[in-house]
């Protein structure tokens, strides 16, 4: 995404195999041409185009990492190389982080000290109240659908924040389950039997997620 201040980038999925190959898409992605095979030549290539934008066309860079709990010690180590480039007056390159729980973990490490002592900035997204979740199923239910009115029973609402424990992610995976129960069950209306079903399907498949603490499931680390 570009406008005539920022340039930034979304990288979904950082979890590459070495420090060079995620070097190289980040560079990609930023829309340069021109990698190499050599690490080094990588930095090289990549500060050049920092130092243009941010310093020469006064653009802030932003580079933005989803799932960056994936992320392992030597590739935290090479954002940080990255994020170290810098004028005497300015940081070319502003690094965000959106994560689980399990970074916070990660960045406790020894070998992750010089990164967590850049983090400018870091917050985390409490559990939401049944107010605010039963807005957001209202919300992306009239976007994905053209402003209609959704199909879940208020007991289904309570049941999905019930069984989410208020956590956003979980509770849009339980109601597209649900969503997908009641299609292949030819229900126009998604009930709280029919979310229950949905739940215990899931967690019989695949297990009942516990983090560490219920009320801190996500967070997002900025960095400058």
């Amino acid at each position: 995404m570009r406008n005539v201040g920022y340039i930034s980038v979304l990288l979904t999925n950082p979890n590459y195999p070495t420090t060079n190959s995620l070097l190289r898409t980040i560079i990609q992605e930023f829309e340069l041409e021109k990698t190499s095979k050599a690490y080094k030549e990588n930095l090289d290539i990549f500060k050049t185009h920092l130092y243009q934008q941010a310093v020469t066309n006064k653009k802030t860079v932003v580079l933005i990492i989803d799932e960056a709990q994936t992320l392992r010690i030597p590739l935290l180590e090479m954002l940080r190389q990255i994020i170290n480039y810098e004028t005497n007056d300015m940081k070319l390159l502003q690094l965000v982080l959106f994560s689980q729980e399990q970074l916070r973990t990660k960045l406790t490490h020894p070998m992750a000290r010089n990164f967590r002592s850049r983090i400018a900035m870091a917050s985390t997204l409490e559990a939401m109240g049944h107010n605010e979740h039963a807005e957001m199923i209202d919300f992306r239910w009239r976007v994905a659908s053209g402003n209609q009115q959704h199909p879940f029973t208020p007991e289904a609402i309570q049941a999905i924040y019930v069984n989410s424990k208020g956590m956003p992610r979980e509770a849009c995976i339980i109601a597209d389950n649900s969503l997908l129960a009641a299609f292949l069950a030819n229900k126009k209306i998604v009930d709280k039997e029919t979310v229950d079903n949905a739940y215990a399907d899931r967690v019989e498949n695949i297990g009942e997620d516990k983090p560490p603490s219920e009320a801190k499931k996500h967070h997002m680390i900025k960095k400058k």
